[in-house]
């Protein structure tokens, strides 16, 4: 089924929009929902064995599940909105497992975890056992010069060493390397399921340490530019992700989500990118070379040049989210993510945008600086801190007391 998942899915723009009405109902509804399960068995949302003939209860939750994954309005209904996403370019990478990563982050990011966390990706092997890694550059679109993919490369590479204990160095071409890039056409002998599609649909996929591949699909109309065709830059930084043992966020804005993302003029890597890198290597050693946010070195990327990244812009007063370790992590309701650290926070709202280092005092007055862990209840928005023993508890906007909770969300432990 999974060799299927292209044909018609191809054709869904006009079946969507223009040519709906032109075919039975029944018969388009059908053919649609088997190339739904093909995309959803190829990427994930669906076990091999149960999508030979998934029930109308397995294949709703996976339509939710990848709804949820996509940012999209969590029905369970394989409506047009969802077929529409299917049709989007994306990386050819499984999303497996990316919702239970996610939240493991969010939900675990406190310094108490960090053991566990730590010993959990180095289980998997998911990680490279060593912090200075080679690459290699394979071979490349005939269209596009060599020093200019070269310098993209580079540029990719940097991306995440700046925020993270990593560095890479370009091998020889006669020298072994830990990480390839090659551009292929078509199947190229690493699963049906990782064939190729011409332009549109898969752009390109990688392999999780220590395999330390990733291919790129030869038909795409690549660039490196932000106005015309797909910005290779771009593309290179998220399957480099993949090789470092990164997994798809869901994230609003991360780099590392499923799809294709555009080179815009904000900062490439979100909040959770930058988590994610730091929790299996750690934080730059001697500091970053981005002072700003993650990736705003490279937001303009016609005009950068490695011979003068190096150079630093002015420091900003007071902590950066970004290059520190955080106390804990929580989401409300309406998604707002609040990172903790120290006597500061940060919001990141819902499309991305994150709010300078706040006070805790100022939102909550008498809540201690480092607390362990938060959480936020989605009935009525209360905060929940967790600082040794008793647990903090406070409304939405008001003052910390030492009352004990009542039980509490499901996934949390009471301290003892």
């Amino acid at each position: 089924m999974v060799a299927r998942v292209g044909l018609l899915l191809r054709a869904l723009p006009l079946l969507l929009w223009g040519g709906l009405d032109a075919e039975p109902a029944e018969q388009v509804s059908q053919e649609l929902r088997e190339e739904a399960e093909a995309f959803l068995e190829k990427y994930g949302y669906l076990d091999e064995q149960v999508s030979k003939a998934p029930t109308s209860t397995q294949f709703s939750n996976a339509i939710r599940e990848f709804q949820w994954v996509s940012q999209l309005p969590i029905s369970g209904v394989l409506d047009r909105a969802t077929l529409h996403q299917m049709t989007r370019p994306r990386c050819g990478v499984s999303d497996t497992n990316s919702h239970a990563t996610w939240t493991e982050r969010v939900l675990f990011a406190g310094r108490r975890a960090k053991t566990r966390r730590k010993k959990r990706f180095a289980k998997q092997g998911h990680k490279w056992y060593k912090q200075h890694l080679s690459y290699r550059l394979v071979n490349w679109p005939e269209r596009l010069p060599e020093p200019v993919v070269r310098g993209a490369v580079r540029a990719a590479f940097q991306l995440w060493s700046n925020v993270s204990a990593l560095e890479f160095w370009e091998a020889p071409a006669t020298a072994p390397a830990d990480i390839r890039l090659t551009f292929f056409q078509g199947d190229h002998n690493d699963g049906l399921s990782n064939a190729f599609d011409g332009p549109g649909g898969a752009l390109a996929h990688a392999f999780l340490p220590r395999r330390g591949e990733a291919h790129f699909d030869l038909d795409e109309r690549w660039s490196l530019s932000r106005r015309r065709g797909r910005n290779l830059f771009v593309v290179l930084a998220h399957e480099i992700g993949h090789t470092l043992g990164l997994a798809h966020s869901p994230a609003p804005r991360a780099l590392m989500a499923p799809y294709y993302k555009r080179l815009g003029r904000d900062a490439l890597l979100s909040w959770d990118d930058v988590l994610a890198v730091q929790n299996l290597y750690g934080k730059p050693l001697g500091g970053s070379v981005g002072t700003q946010l993650p990736g705003k070195l490279f937001t303009d990327f016609e005009a950068w040049s490695p011979h003068n990244s190096q150079v630093r812009g002015p420091e900003t007063q007071g902590p950066k989210y970004c290059h520190s370790s955080f106390d804990t992590i929580t989401v409300d309701g309406q998604q707002r993510l609040y990172i903790f650290q120290g006597s500061h926070f940060w919001e990141v709202a819902p499309d991305g945008n994150v709010s300078e280092p706040l006070l805790l005092q100022e939102r909550w007055p008498g809540l201690p600086s480092n607390i362990e862990a938060a959480a936020v209840t989605l009935d009525d928005g209360d905060f929940y801190f967790f600082k040794g023993c008793p647990i903090l508890c406070t409304g939405p906007r008001g003052a910390a007391s030492g009352a004990l909770l009542p039980p509490l969300p499901a996934g949390l432990e009471q301290c003892s």
